[in-house]
């Protein structure tokens, strides 16, 4: 391979790809036409919203749900995955119901969170804590579980309290399941967001989608799920990036 490829990320070459058989497809494929706009379309489309303060206060909006679901998600299931992990009854009596209600979809709450609390921002920052707090709190608390025991033994032997123990062992074998959730989460928290502004009437992009949509303009259409796609790229990179500093140890 020459050196001026090898020097190209893989990453760019694959959305170089992508986009070329987007392209094509909706050029002279069999999806070609009004409804499916190319991906030359959806880039102009795209340029245009840009300069748009519509679009970047949807896109704020937006942001603020997932953001705060995401911080809040954080904040409660940490310490409360912990908690469980520090005894092997709470941890085996609480997963099974926790396992129940990570799997819901947040999206068929989103009726009774109308009802509840309204379509407003603090109902999708409500289904974006939902999403997230009961996986990131089982992930921490079997991560704590996953402490070494000769460490942990060793540490009871010079009479170590249990905060040291949650300090030196517990929690740095955790960090890297927290690591883990926390990337999940950061995804599931933009894509319940948009969710519950295209269903639910929370505004931000997810209205801005709706709206775009059934007006008929497919490129903007195409053109905000683009930009979607490029954010949560974006946003999982710096999330990785962080974690890689932070937790040093994991290698990953």
């Amino acid at each position: 391979m020459p050196a001026a490829l090898r020097r190209i990320p893989a990453g760019m070459i694959s959305a170089i790809v992508a986009l070329i058989v987007w392209q094509i497809i909706g050029s002279v494929g069999p999806l070609a036409g009004d409804s499916f706009a190319t991906a030359s379309e959806a880039i102009a489309a795209l340029w245009m919203l840009l300069s748009k303060p519509e679009f970047w206060l949807a896109f704020w909006e937006t942001f603020q749900m997932a953001a705060i679901g995401f911080a809040i998600s954080v904040a409660v299931s940490v310490p409360l995955g912990i908690l469980i992990g520090l005894s092997r009854f709470s941890y085996r009596s609480s997963k099974f119901v926790f396992d129940v209600l990570k799997v819901i979809p947040p999206i068929v709450l989103i009726p009774i969170a109308i009802l509840v609390i309204g379509p407003t921002m603090a109902m999708g920052v409500a289904l974006v804590v939902f999403a997230n707090v009961f996986s990131m709190a089982i992930q921490t608390a079997y991560g704590v579980r996953d402490a070494d025991p000769v460490l942990l033994e060793t540490m009871r032997c010079y009479r170590m309290n249990i905060w040291q123990q949650i300090q030196y062992a517990r929690l740095p074998s955790a960090a890297v399941q927290i690591g883990i959730a926390m990337r999940l989460a950061l995804g599931a928290s933009l894509v319940v967001a948009i969710v519950s502004g295209l269903v639910g009437g929370a505004g931000g992009l997810g209205s801005f989608l709706a709206l775009t949509q059934s007006s008929g303009n497919a490129d903007q259409t195409y053109a905000v799920i683009l930009f979607l796609g490029i954010i949560g790229v974006a946003l999982s990179r710096m999330l990785v990036r962080g974690q890689r500093r932070i937790i040093f140890w994991s290698g990953r």
